[in-house]
């Protein structure tokens, strides 16, 4: 299994996904034009780490801003930790946010997926 890193710009975000380390980071800003082509290879991965994932996965989402369509492919990508979770292996999921807008999304991700998620103001938080 490969690692895919990715920049990211002003409408892609970045990614780390590392197999080896079991870690997997997304982050930046994603308002692509066609949201599938950029998350489906993201789910594609995470569909094939959780047949054998590390012993711990890290987990840390840090987006400075997603639009909507974003924020549906991000949720499909996050219900595999579920699958990391149902497989018994260990997890964490960093929600770092820097303003109420992001606070509110992963709260609401957290109720939606049932997955523990700890909330992380970056240096930008003023809330």
């Amino acid at each position: 299994m490969e690692t895919i890193r990715s920049e990211g710009n002003m409408k892609t975000p970045k990614v780390n996904l590392d197999p080896i380390q079991g870690l997997v980071e997304l982050g930046g800003r994603s308002t692509p034009e066609n949201t599938e082509s950029v998350y489906r290879p993201l789910i594609e991965w995470m569909e094939e780490y959780v047949q054998n994932p590390q012993e711990n996965t890290t987990v840390n989402i840090n987006f400075e801003y997603f639009n909507s369509s974003s924020a549906k492919y991000l949720i499909r990508f996050l219900e595999y930790v579920n699958k990391i979770k149902n497989s018994g292996n260990g997890y964490v999921v960093n929600w770092y946010y820097e303003d109420d807008e992001l606070l509110e999304y992963g709260e609401d991700f957290q109720d939606v997926l049932e997955l523990k998620f700890n909330f992380i103001p970056t240096q930008d938080y003023q809330g």
